[in-house]
């Protein structure tokens, strides 16, 4: 499960103080640091964390930061205590890592309709049928995950059953955010609570010779807002085997499994129906050079990613990009203006680019583009392959 975790590329923080001491006494609801020390966000999460699992414990901090607010809401609603809220003070996960009484929940979802689909998602993991039916929810995926990771058939099969032909998703937990229900279905993006299990112990951020790093792993998923941070390392109860699945067609609705090694392994496939169904928000570790891959050997991966907002500021997705267009002998991309231009135009599992059609030959010169060297690599790598050497007459 160590995929689960993401490499964070923006996660800088300012060099901080950290102190261990000041972490522990945190995590275990005992002390809340001093001032000065909450602007640093390794101490931030732990006192998050000693909130959700102490209750009482830094009350104070209430209204002072809209994290500390999210965590105490939460606990007193698990607590069976239902504060007066506003409305962008609605906790987001409210069943860890307790569970309130049905009768919370049902009063919760009276007196703040908001928050009725998440009031279903707790009614799914603790197996509360009569009041998930009182509710009278659209079939939510993360609902049905969710009750699926926990074993309660009833509300899973209400969900997914053959007579209901489509899902919706009113949940995101990427964000945190509720949304307006659209059409999904189950595709493993819900932080079910078997994998808010898996801890990740807080350490000294590590300093890279500029500034200091994030003294913990950055998660994808970060519902209850503490990044699952811990005094000790932990990992998930038992393995899985998502192996089925890299040789299987995928089925309508993904079993609950980490899918992280089905994502690199589309992207690397150039596989665009595997890879536009199953990429999350944030990109996986790997999954970005497993892209560049794709692109290199799949013109159609190519064309699909040229087409993509988020290709518009990367600049080595353009760069595959126009390389696997050049490739095919395609120089729409290319003109005196185009940034990115590749540094490799020839690969030799991809088609090289045609002789004949004197791609290589017009690439470079015609245009202007400083590509000298990597066209007349070009026209070496052709010779090897077709035993008929491209001239280059710069």
């Amino acid at each position: 499960m160590e995929d689960f975790w993401y490499e964070i590329e923006n996660g800088r923080s300012l060099p901080s103080l950290y102190n261990p001491e000041v972490c522990i006494a945190a995590l275990r609801g005992v002390k809340v640091p001093e001032p000065e020390d909450l602007d640093y966000s390794t101490h931030k999460l732990c006192v998050i964390r000693g909130i959700r699992y102490h209750p009482g414990f830094a009350t104070l901090l209430h209204g002072t930061n809209i994290e500390f607010t999210h965590a105490l809401n939460a606990r007193r609603i698990m607590s069976n205590d239902i504060p007066e809220m506003e409305d962008d003070e609605l906790p987001y996960c409210i069943w860890y890592p307790e569970i309130a009484s049905e009768a919370t929940y049902r009063e919760l979802a009276r007196r703040y309709p908001s928050m009725k689909y998440l009031v279903g998602r707790s009614c799914a993991v603790a197996g509360y049928v009569k009041l998930f039916q009182e509710l009278n929810l659209l079939p939510e995926v993360h609902i049905a995950e969710e009750a699926w990771d926990n074993g309660h058939w009833a509300i899973l099969q209400s969900i997914i059953s053959s007579d209901i032909d489509v899902t919706y998703s009113a949940m995101d937990d990427y964000t945190r955010e509720l949304r307006a229900p659209r059409l999904a279905c189950l595709n493993g993006d819900t932080a079910v609570r078997s994998w808010l299990e898996i801890k990740h112990k807080h350490e000294k951020e590590p300093f890279d010779g500029f500034e200091s790093l994030a003294g913990y792993k950055g998660r994808y998923f970060n519902i209850t807002g503490d990044m699952s941070i811990d005094e000790r390392n932990s990992q998930p109860s038992k393995p899985e085997d998502v192996s089925k699945w890299l040789y299987s067609p995928l089925p309508k609705h993904l079993p609950n499994i980490n899918k992280d090694l089905l994502i690199v392994m589309a992207a690397y496939n150039g596989d665009i129906d595997r890879y536009a169904r199953l990429r999350r928000p944030i990109t996986v570790r790997s999954e970005h050079n497993c892209i560049l891959r794709g692109i290199y050997h799949n013109t159609m991966f190519a064309k699909w990613w040229s087409l993509q907002p988020s290709a518009r500021t990367n600049y080595r997705i353009l760069s595959a990009i126009n390389a696997r267009f050049i490739m095919s002998n395609d120089l729409s991309r290319i003109n005196d203006e185009t940034k990115n231009l590749p540094y490799c135009i020839v690969c030799k599992f991809p088609e090289l680019s045609s002789p004949i059609s004197n791609t290589s030959r017009v690439s470079t010169p015609f245009f202007g583009c400083p590509r000298t060297p990597e066209t007349f690599r070009g026209g070496i790598e052709t010779f090897e392959a077709s035993g008929n050497f491209l001239s280059t007459q710069y």
